[in-house]
């Protein structure tokens, strides 16, 4: 999966010289909470609610009402917007846009192709990008988690045979490390409404099922 299938392409963006408060109702007016920044037609950084909220003066200054009027209606995006954040292509893996996400705590990445802004991609594309992949919207589906060392061959096969014994149909596989960083869950999503009799049959083979929901 690339960020390319995913991305928003029709991105609203603002120009350099657009007035702070101005912006601000562009991303209230279309529920957004951040703005990819132009000037001279080219990409030139990114500004966020919370950049609006962090450089307008606090209600405790000593400036009248006109002074600080005076100047919030002075400061544009180009002031506070950050420049060149961290961005992707449209060919990253939606996997690795997680893990960059994850690594700088960002929520959101600017796509760029030849340094041209293309799309935008935000945690919320991510997420769903991810849910629908595990299934979790699936009505009728059912969560199955063993426990693994991930040593044992042939262990996902024999599940899977289980599964086509039973004529079960399996929606997504998905690992998770514990804590311990040595061991696994693995999580197996089917589309059943009832998977008892597959799963006492995994616990008779070995397998061990730690949860089903």
């Amino acid at each position: 999966m690339r960020v390319r299938d995913f991305m928003k392409k029709d991105v609203i963006t603002v120009d350099i010289n657009t007035p702070i408060m101005a912006a601000l109702e562009i991303m209230k007016h279309n529920s957004i909470k951040r703005l990819p920044v132009i000037k001279n037609k080219k990409f030139a950084g990114l500004v966020t609610r919370a950049m609006i909220r962090d450089a307008s003066p606090s209600e405790a200054t000593s400036l009248s009402i006109h002074e600080l009027n005076y100047l919030i209606s002075k400061m544009t995006v180009g002031d506070i917007m950050v420049k060149n954040p961290i961005s992707i292509t449209p060919d990253h893996p939606v996997e690795e846009a997680i893990r960059i996400g994850k690594k700088h705590g960002l929520g959101a990445f600017p796509v760029l192709e030849n340094g041209e802004l293309v799309g935008i991609i935000t945690q919320s594309d991510i997420s769903e990008v991810v849910s629908d992949a595990l299934g979790v919207w699936e009505n009728e589906s059912k969560r199955i988690t063993i426990e693994t060392s991930g040593k044992r061959f042939g262990f996902l096969r024999g599940l899977l045979e289980i599964l086509d014994d039973y004529k079960i149909p399996l929606i997504s596989v998905m690992t998770v490390m514990k804590a311990d960083k040595k061991d696994w869950f693995l999580v197996l999503r089917v589309r059943s409404e009832d998977a008892s009799v597959a799963v006492e049959d995994m616990k008779k083979k070995g397998y061990e099922v730690s949860d089903v929901s």
